[in-house]
């Protein structure tokens, strides 16, 4: 006669919950080191990025003051168009010299690029942050169309209208390459002599000046709106990294 064994059933189930539970445990231990691993990842990036965001704030900075330059003399041209009060021809070649001025603004963006074309974008928990950095994105590229909008005035419209009219080296020797200095050139300066006059009256040459300061002036208004979307990203990821 077989002897009946009694089936340990509270054992079994003891046991068996004690397998899921290391098992969920496991899973969960996994879960909390990812997500550890990715706040790491995202507070590094965002370190970075703060950075390379003041780095771009002081790039500004620094530009401010010639962009400004160049954008007063082209507003001096169109005011000297409608006077009879012309300054003299020396000062003349200094502010057509500021025309051909490229005002390229060009922030550091390697650590911003990096964060985009590897998804680091996903990392960041903070809507706030990824909106602010959108917005960013959208001014730089709007920054760039009007960059290039001046540039093209002064390439397509500007420059070939001066030429055989107003001598290029007289520009850069009289005019602002001139005043920095320790530039050598192997001419002197042309001696024929320009009818500012006849150049400031010609209808198309105000109206190419003009253009070019309404797209600087458009382009300088983007820029000091980049600066004050920067200091946002930075206060924002300060809070961010304070949280922590």
């Amino acid at each position: 006669m077989l002897n009946k064994q009694t089936i340990p059933w509270t054992r079994l189930v003891a046991e068996s919950i004690a397998i899921i539970g290391s098992i969920l445990a496991a899973f969960a231990i996994d879960a909390w080191w990812q997500d550890h691993e990715e706040r790491q990842d995202e507070q590094q990036y965002i370190a970075s990025l703060r950075q390379e965001l003041i780095r771009g704030l002081e790039y500004v900075s620094e530009r401010e003051e010639i962009q400004l330059e160049v954008l007063t003399a082209h507003a001096r041209l169109i005011r000297v168009t409608q006077s009879t009060d012309r300054p003299p021809d020396k000062d003349m070649y200094y502010l057509f010299s500021l025309l051909s001025r490229p005002l390229t603004v060009s922030v550091p963006r390697a650590v911003y690029d990096d964060l985009i074309s590897s998804g680091g974008t996903q990392l960041i928990q903070s809507d706030e942050l990824r909106i602010a950095l959108a917005m960013f994105a959208q001014r730089l590229r709007t920054i760039d169309q009007y960059d290039a909008a001046a540039w093209r005035t002064w390439e397509q419209r500007i420059q070939p209208y001066l030429e055989g009219r107003v001598p290029r080296v007289n520009r850069l020797i009289l005019g602002s390459v001139g005043q920095f200095g320790g530039f050598e050139f192997p001419f002197g300066v042309e001696q024929q002599e320009v009818d500012f006059d006849s150049e400031l009256g010609d209808l198309q040459f105000q109206d190419m000046v003009a253009e070019r300061w309404f797209r600087i002036r458009a382009l300088l208004n983007n820029v000091r709106d980049l600066q004050v979307e920067m200091q946002q990203i930075v206060g924002i990821i300060d809070q961010e990294l304070a949280g922590d």
